[in-house]
């Protein structure tokens, strides 16, 4: 076999090979389901982003907040938040600050774009918080996808 042709399997196996990985993980029983909205849940993607951007998350099948290591609470896998968490004003859910510059950088490579223009328009953007629970809790992983809706003016941000 020519090497051009052994690199382009060998690339074709290592992508199959990544992508079950990633697929076994996601769909790991292990993962507690997580509930995220975020405040502010609008935005205009040419404004200064509100700091810090709050995550309200709360954890389902019967996990409460106290469980939950903050350490380890990640903005699509990449941010931490920009201050500790505190408990929601109501029920049984947490406060996780963003800076919001943090999220808007998430936002980005979300956004449709042309030639490296934002096309105009409303978007809804989802953006996942993750994390794990304290070992005295069995150390178990949490995910949660929370929607922005962004606006994009005319003028492409």
């Amino acid at each position: 076999m020519k090497p051009k042709r052994l690199t382009i399997i060998s690339l074709v196996l290592l992508a199959t090979i990544l992508a079950g990985t990633g697929a076994i993980i996601a769909l790991s029983a292990d993962t507690v389901k997580a509930n995220v909205k975020w405040d502010p849940k609008s935005w205009m993607w040419d404004g200064t982003p509100p700091s810090p951007w709050n995550a309200e998350l709360m954890l389902t099948g019967g996990h409460g907040i106290e469980e939950v290591d903050a350490t380890t609470i990640l903005l699509d896998g990449l941010y931490s938040p920009s201050a500790p968490i505190s408990p929601a004003p109501h029920g049984p859910k947490v406060m996780v600050p963003f800076s919001g510059w943090d999220v808007k950088a998430a936002i980005a490579p979300k956004l449709p774009e042309h030639m490296g223009i934002f096309i105009p328009g409303r978007y809804k953007i989802e953006l996942e918080i993750s994390g794990y629970l304290l070992p005295a809790y069995g150390g178990e992983a949490f995910r949660g996808i929370g929607t922005v809706t962004v606006t994009v003016a005319e003028s492409g941000g």
